[in-house]
């Protein structure tokens, strides 16, 4: 896709950040759209949102992409949902199947018809929620309307295509495994989370995938379940018109109906010790570490507008310092990356949010030969720093507004637009996400800071797995400090 007056957005975004404007509301409701409070410009137009009687939602983001829009589904179901033991998996399972096709059309026709729109699409499963992407002309609306809505009101598939899809999803864990991310994300979620659904990965326990084939009318009723319009929301940005995309698809989707299953998500006690756990990797490729803290939810789950504010202020905290600790000028990094070389890289995972508590994680890739716990000992040391204040106020400053800036400035395209308000409606419920986080990012302190690193960085609540290849065993306290 052609980049659009990419300097004029970029204008605009940080415009709308220094000196925001009042917007018109976002229109919510029934049939008939209602007015929100006035809240600072992001979009050059505010978007529109319609939830139609089904309790299917509707939003349009209007962008400067003439004749290009994304249409992009939005279905509440991710491997957090996935509570019977037995059944990991099958969120991403049906991130394959929807592209299975209907009795209208099958498998093939739909491909070609996609085909001929000149449009992209794809699809992607996390933790939390499944998103579908299509990246098309604008002229096709009409159309490309008319075949998801047949796509997610009427998907069909017998037990031979079963069979292979499920095979091609053991096929991918197969091909992951070869990866040391997926070992050592498996065994740290394992470790994290003792009960709640986050324990497994989103791909499944490998028993699990094998055993998938046999478990088609459970993958049916998986779909009556979380396939529902309550549970659906509909993002198009783009060059598009919110009263023709709110008729188009009154008309093909209002007949859908179904109520989301609520399962019970069971939750995960506060972690009162850490723990250690260290992998044997027969293949070849350097020692490795990754850690992860237990950290709160995005907005805490929170209904009350006082504590989900506090909460989401404590995401946005927890966010700075992953810049102050793991960014690439931070002194951690330029210690043990540039000056002393013990590492080939740092990073962290800014910007992974999650509905409910969840994990802060780092990532550390070390010299051949390198030894873990020095490494994590300086790691431990650096977020203590953060943590007892040490960290001049300038500093911070400068790294919200990279964060504040950034997550703004990837706006470029529809589809980067469409994947960025989806996110935020699957973790916060709604477009007001989105804008809550923002001035809670503006809103950070120095003192937050250090009062959310000294509250969940802390050895008692970090889990660490390091691999590296050869026959060494280590299970511990992950307060212990390191791999034995």
């Amino acid at each position: 896709m052609k980049e659009r007056r990419l300097a004029t957005m970029v204008a605009v975004l940080l415009t709308a950040l220094v000196a925001p404007l009042l917007a018109a509301g976002q229109e919510q409701g029934g049939e008939a759209d209602g007015a929100e409070e006035a809240r600072p410009r992001i979009f050059p137009q505010e978007p529109r949102t319609t939830r139609l009687p089904n309790g299917l939602t509707v939003m349009s983001v209007p962008w400067d992409s003439p004749g290009i829009i994304a249409y992009y589904t939005l279905v509440r179901v991710g491997s957090r949902d996935e509570v019977e033991p037995g059944h990991s998996g099958f969120a991403h399972l049906f991130e394959h199947m929807m592209f299975r096709g209907t009795e209208r059309y099958p498998e093939k026709v739909y491909e070609e018809r996609i085909n001929d729109f000149g449009a992209d699409n794809n699809a992607y499963t996390t933790q939390d929620f499944t998103l579908y992407t299509i990246t098309a002309p604008s002229g096709v609306l009409p159309e490309l309307v008319e075949i998801e809505a047949d796509r997610f009101q009427h998907l069909l598939y017998d037990e031979a295509q079963f069979r292979t899809e499920t095979g091609a999803v053991l096929g991918e864990y197969n091909k992951n495994a070869s990866n040391p991310f997926l070992k050592m994300w498996e065994a740290l979620s394992e470790m994290s989370f003792q009960r709640h659904t986050y324990g497994h990965t989103t791909i499944g326990y490998l028993r699990d995938v094998r055993a998938m084939p046999e478990k088609l009318e459970y993958s049916r009723r998986f779909l009556r379940r979380y396939y529902t319009p309550d549970n659906t929301t509909i993002v198009v940005a783009g060059d598009v018109d919110h009263d023709q995309l709110v008729g188009l698809v009154r008309r093909q989707y209002g007949s859908w109906r179904g109520r989301r299953d609520r399962p019970r998500i069971p939750r995960e006690p506060e972690p009162s010790a850490g723990a250690l756990r260290h992998i044997d990797w027969e293949g070849t490729s350097p020692p490795r570490m990754m850690i992860g803290w237990r950290t709160p939810a995005f907005d805490g789950g929170e209904r009350n507008a006082t504590r989900r504010a506090r909460a989401i202020r404590e995401t946005a905290a927890l966010q700075i310092v992953h810049g102050l600790a793991f960014h690439e000028s931070s002194p951690l990094y330029q210690r043990l990356v540039v000056d002393e070389q013990e590492l080939l890289s740092l990073s962290s995972w800014a910007g992974d949010l999650s509905r409910d508590p969840h994990l802060f994680v780092a990532n550390a890739i070390l010299q051949p030969g390198g030894d873990f716990e020095p490494i994590l000992e300086a790691i431990q040391a650096e977020v203590g720093r953060v943590a007892a204040g040490e960290v001049p106020a300038e500093r911070i400053e400068a790294v919200k507004s990279h964060a504040r800036y950034g997550l703004l400035t990837r706006l470029q395209t529809p589809d980067q637009v469409a994947d960025l308000v989806a996110s935020f409606i699957a973790v916060g419920g709604s477009l007001d996400a989105l804008y809550e986080y923002l001035d809670a990012l503006a809103a950070v302190t120095p003192e937050d800071v250090q009062r959310v690193a000294s509250q969940y960085l802390v050895p008692e609540r970090r889990f660490v797995v390091t691999l590296a290849p050869g026959a060494r065993t280590a299970e511990a306290g992950a307060g212990e400090g390191g791999a034995e």
